[in-house]
């Protein structure tokens, strides 16, 4: 690389946290092919008004620059690897899984940065399908991640640069994750940092980077939140009842300038809390 471009991180260790611009896609954009109509859709899918559209069982996209959202609504599995997802105004989320199974690998997932308007709560990744999301770029839209889903993974992703924009009351409430119920729903080493460009660990826009809030009716059962970096929010990990048998182990936070805490825990039962530090190395006590 030339003396201004920055080095090229590697790949990231199994078991560890990334660094920025360790994962997502990490080729060359040229190679990848465009799907951004009716004549590039790939077998298994259909191209209407600006989004790919999958509704039957086992499909892949490999290698793809897809310049629209993409939703799933089969009963297989949806695989996505090494790809770009481009969302735009045509869908609230780049990627939406209905149902079955969503499986995206090594691939970036992001907002155009237009045709959000008024709708402050999109995620990238969006949606009550079973998620297994490892080692994506994901960033641009309010919240990163939002689900409802039993058995999903999130595994060493970046969450980042989430958008911020209205004025109180009504501006992003930003959460890198965001889940409202499920059982054995796994989140770790991910890095997620709401940390503003400016620097600020909390500006007003950011809600958490782990938001855990089930609904009454869809408890949250057996969630493991285990060696994340997290940083931003106006409470870093906030997790709320009914919530039981959480494991909560080897998280590092960062700063917490501007906000409450790290923690706000509501009504959660956890089971095991141990080795969660906060930015200057101080052992978090359970709550």
């Amino acid at each position: 690389p030339s003396p201004a471009a920055p080095a090229d991180p590697g790949a990231v260790g199994e078991g560890r946290v990334p660094q920025p611009g360790q994962v997502g896609f990490r080729g060359d954009p040229a190679g990848l092919t465009v799907v951004d109509g009716p004549g590039s859709a790939p077998p298994g899918t259909r191209w209407d008004g600006g989004v790919l559209y999958v509704d039957g069982g086992d499909v892949t996209l490999d290698g793809l620059f897809v310049k629209g959202g993409v939703e799933y609504d089969g009963d297989g599995t949806l695989t996505i690897r090494d790809s770009v997802i481009e969302g735009n105004k045509n869908m609230h989320s780049p990627v939406i899984g209905d149902s079955g199974h969503v499986d995206i690998r090594d691939s970036t997932i992001r907002w155009k940065g237009e045709g959000l308007g008024g709708s402050w709560g999109n995620g990238a990744v969006h949606g009550d399908a079973r998620f297994t999301v490892i080692r994506c770029d994901i960033s641009g839209t309010p919240d990163g991640i939002q689900t409802g889903s039993h058995g999903s993974l999130f595994e060493q992703n970046w969450i980042h640069d989430l958008a911020m924009f209205g004025t109180y009351p009504n501006e992003t409430h930003n959460d890198g994750i965001q889940s409202y119920g499920g059982r054995d729903v796994v989140i770790r080493y991910n890095r997620i940092d709401l940390v503003d460009k400016g620097g600020k660990a909390y500006n007003g826009h950011q809600n958490a980077a782990l938001f855990f809030m089930p609904d009454p009716d869809w408890p949250l059962v057996n969630p493991q939140i285990v060696g994340n970096y997290l940083a931003g929010g106006g409470f870093t990990l906030r997790l709320g009842a009914p919530t039981t048998n959480a494991v909560v182990t080897g998280n590092r936070f960062g700063p917490t300038t501007g906000g409450w805490g790290e923690l706000l825990v509501e009504g959660a039962q956890i089971s095991r809390w141990a080795d969660n530090v906060d930015v200057n190395g101080k052992q978090l006590a359970k709550p």
